[in-house]
């Protein structure tokens, strides 16, 4: 006798709760049983359009199934339909010797880059660049694997003597929101775009007349949908594990770009960087 295949844990605790849940809510639930693989790849207001609901639907019916939130939804599913190799690297297998993890590591990074730079939209470079440009200060969020990005972005505009300042503690974050006034810019870092605190202190930050600038994953998010400006990534490693990889070389690709627009265009960038090479050099023995 042929043995069933067990049904993952969290699609039978759908299953389960579904009687309890209001009709919008089983709209949600009903997408994520019958598309589960997919849902991994989704942000929450993909899974809205998806579903045919608001994204504060999807949350709600995240909560109400036990989960903190969407990003622990997706955490929990891949948990339950990839197996903990996956977790590592998608392509890896328990075989490879480390020529293969290697050359699968490396392929994946380079394919990452190749796809984003299929998508990248040149005007979205030249429209971040010219506002940070324009800007009075630039005002960098991000939180957890973003913060290197950002700290790297503040360090970069930094030498194009660029006034920039890195926020990566959420409490900090608000208060650097609600200084924030129309002259400035907003540079927002998240690759899921659903992170609860870069989205509402970026939304302070539009509402004080702010213009914000994204940094995400492909695709529609809370984040990418307040911002005028959307740089975007196209990494499919989100699909098995919350800690971005090779979207991390992406990004910084990306920022490259923009500082080397500006540093073209600045006419006193090549004797500002003359300074600051010569400040640095007193540091050196």
């Amino acid at each position: 006798m042929e043995k069933k295949e067990r049904q993952p844990a969290l699609i039978m605790k759908m299953q389960d709760l579904r009687g309890n849940l209001s009709k919008s809510e089983v709209l949600v639930v009903d997408y994520i049983v019958a598309h589960s693989d997919e849902v991994i790849n989704l942000s929450v207001a993909g899974l809205a359009d998806a579903s045919g609901v608001s994204d504060a639907t999807v949350v709600r019916t995240c909560r109400k199934l036990g989960l903190t939130g969407y990003q622990d939804l997706k955490v929990t599913l891949a948990q339950d339909i990839v197996s903990p190799l996956q977790s590592i690297h998608e392509e890896v297998h328990e075989d490879d010797n480390i020529k293969q993890i290697t050359a699968k590591v490396f392929g994946s990074t380079l394919n990452a880059l190749e796809y984003t730079h299929e998508v990248i939209r040149p005007e979205s470079i030249e429209d971040a660049a010219n506002a940070i440009m324009k800007a009075e200060r630039v005002c960098i969020f991000a939180l957890g694997n973003s913060h290197a990005i950002a700290l790297d972005l503040q360090h970069k505009l930094m030498r194009l003597g660029i006034l920039a300042n890195c926020y990566t503690d959420s409490h900090l974050m608000t208060i650097a929101a609600n200084a924030i006034t129309d002259r400035d810019v907003v540079f927002a870092i998240s690759h899921s775009g659903s992170s609860k605190d870069i989205v509402d202190t970026s939304a302070i930050a539009r509402k004080a007349g702010a213009t914000v600038i994204s940094l995400t994953n492909l695709g529609k998010s809370p984040l990418s949908k307040l911002a005028q400006i959307n740089l975007f990534t196209a990494s499919k490693e989100t699909k098995y594990r919350i800690v971005a990889l090779s979207s991390r070389i992406v990004q910084m690709a990306i920022i490259d770009t923009i500082y080397t627009t500006i540093a073209i265009r600045k006419p006193d960038t090549v004797e500002g960087f003359r300074k600051i090479e010569h400040a640095l050099d007193r540091l050196k023995y």
